[in-house]
């Protein structure tokens, strides 16, 4: 009621809920701030609803103070009004909303964020004539937003800057090694200009699912190095990872510039949560393991699966709340009590603790096919036999990423943390006294790699490596793979030469099984709800027709 009493007076109406008598809260004061992931583009305000985690989040928050970047040359002052997204958006709409359920007190959003600008030009301070002169352009709409909420009387505090940008640097040869430079001089320069030199910036990832992660990885490297430079210099910066995020796929079939409407809510929601984690502010309760020791039994081996790959096996698309909607799965929503479960998801940015009942994790409110993968199992063995399930994910990945021997990008290098994932698993059960055999690796083929053809032409040789040393570094040489297809109604390019070099693979590699996929469900961009449900079956099926 305070939020909604102070927007009342912000906008001039009349209202008997700010007394004079009243304590007046502060009004935090958030910029947003970068290029077009930061400006919204691609993403659709009429599509929000299609969403289930969002459904309602495009409705006008009447207790959000919000302004915007008026037009260049523009002689329209700045003006406060409740948050709406019109036509597109960016990740205010859901970083409003997540700040204002988690935590009390009046918020207000200035944006000024417009595609294709550089550190080095549009946003630099000390070149305020060249390209979209943003630097100038915002610190003026910054300090006259503030001064109207000066002139009401009102108290307010700048809080923090959320940012993303760095696309247009990256790309440019001359450019991308004086990004931290930039970055840094910037900052320094709205802190002294602000008069707030305690201010917080929060910078986003440039995901690694995008276009930008595949066709220009050396590039993106570049950048992380610059930012990760700036980081290590300020503690006062956070850093908001976004590759896990949700992100468009053109109708080329591949990877999209811009992260699109489900990216664009759930990064909103990561700005939201990097800021609540530097206030201190509790965001979940603590998932509840095994307190009394796992249900399983030490006169019998442990059968561990190990579940891998990209987007579908993470479970992009497959949402937990349409669970009960689907016939013949609708306990899977509720914890598997019988089965241990770890994790290590979006490429470690949600990881288990310790050993959890299987069942869904709240990672982005998705799920993927281990639940009725375990099901199945648990189902057809029977109670008496002992099944543990380990999940090993990143939905930005791609294949260089799952090198046995690295690629040049070393911090996007995943073998290593996934054999010790599935090691450290491992010997955790035998230092609880049981025998553990890792009875499976079950992967679905990377979509990230589908459309892009040098990838896809060495795709068979990459599984080849992987499959071996996986192999030779668990001394099972015989250790089953299944391989899961891309569906045919995936928007990617090249499903049906993806599909044929598996198939190769299978015929020429002993113990590597195909799954078919095209009997499945399809929704979006991926198998969905229902399809991905069925999926997890399809896995656990192929697994025990070789029983």
């Amino acid at each position: 009621m305070k939020s909604l009493s102070i927007l009342a007076t912000i906008m001039g109406m009349t209202t008997g809920l700010l007394r004079a008598a009243d304590p007046q809260p502060m009004v935090r004061v958030f910029l947003f701030a970068g290029q077009s992931n930061m400006e919204g583009a691609d993403a659709h305000t009429d599509q929000i609803d299609g969403y289930p985690e969002f459904r309602g989040a495009g409705a006008a928050q009447d207790n959000v103070l919000y302004t915007r970047l008026p037009p260049e040359n523009s002689a329209t002052r700045p003006v406060w009004g409740p948050l709406a997204p019109a036509g597109s958006f960016g990740p205010e709409v859901t970083f409003a909303r997540w700040i204002t359920a988690k935590d009390d007190g009046p918020i207000a959003i200035i944006k000024s964020a417009i595609g294709g600008t550089t550190i080095a030009f549009d946003w630099n301070p000390e070149a305020p004539e060249k390209g979209q002169k943003l630097y100038p352009r915002t610190l003026r709409l910054v300090q006259e937003s503030l001064k109207q909420l000066e002139e009401r009387g009102l108290k307010f505090r700048l809080e923090g800057v959320m940012w993303h940008q760095g696309e247009n640097d990256m790309l440019d040869r001359r450019l991308n090694t004086n990004y931290a430079a930039g970055l840094t001089r910037m900052i320094a320069r709205f802190r002294t200009d602000l008069n707030a030199p305690q201010l917080k910036w929060f910078l986003g990832e440039v995901s690694e699912k995008g276009i930008w992660g595949m066709d220009h990885r050396a590039h993106l490297d570049i950048l992380r190095r610059q930012q990760d430079e700036v980081l290590r210099s300020d503690p006062l910066l956070r850093w908001v990872p976004t590759s896990h995020l949700a992100f468009e796929v053109m109708g080329s079939g591949q990877p999209h510039y811009h992260f699109g409407t489900q990216g664009q809510l759930q990064m909103g929601r990561e700005f939201a949560t990097a800021y609540l984690d530097s206030i201190g502010v509790a965001q979940a309760p603590a998932r509840i393991g095994f307190p009394t020791g796992l249900p399983l039994s030490k006169t019998r081996r442990v059968r561990l699966f190990a579940l891998a790959g990209q987007r579908n096996m993470e479970g992009e698309d497959a949402f937990v709340s349409q669970i009960p909607t689907v016939p013949g799965f609708e306990s899977l929503v509720n914890p598997q009590g019988g089965i241990p479960f770890r994790y290590s998801v979006g490429g470690g940015v949600r990881v288990s603790k310790s050993w959890e009942p299987l069942g869904p994790i709240g990672h982005l409110g998705n799920f993927g096919p281990e639940l009725s993968f375990g099901a199945r199992l648990l189902r057809t063995l029977g109670s008496n036999e002992n099944i543990a399930i380990v999940k090993f994910t990143h939905s930005g990945a791609q294949g260089p990423d799952w090198f046995p021997q690295g690629s040049p990008e070393a911090r996007r290098n995943l073998y290593p943390g996934f054999t010790r994932f599935i090691r450290d698993s491992m010997e955790d059960l035998t230092r609880q006294g049981y025998d553990c055999t890792l009875a499976g690796v079950f992967w679905h083929t990377g979509e990230n790699d589908t459309y892009f053809e040098p990838y896809l032409r060495k795709h068979a040789d990459w599984m080849r490596q992987l499959i071996a040393r996986v192999r030779l570094d668990f001394k099972a040489p015989e250790l089953p793979w299944f391989i899961s297809e891309q569906h045919p109604r995936a928007p990617w390019k090249n499903i049906d030469a993806i599909n044929q070099s598996l198939s190769t693979l299978a015929s020429t590699e002993k113990s590597v099984v195909v799954v078919p996929t095209s009997q499945l469900p399809h929704e979006r961009l991926h198998f969905g709800t229902r399809g991905t449900l069925l999926l997890g079956e399809a896995l656990a099926q192929a697994y025990l027709d070789r029983q």
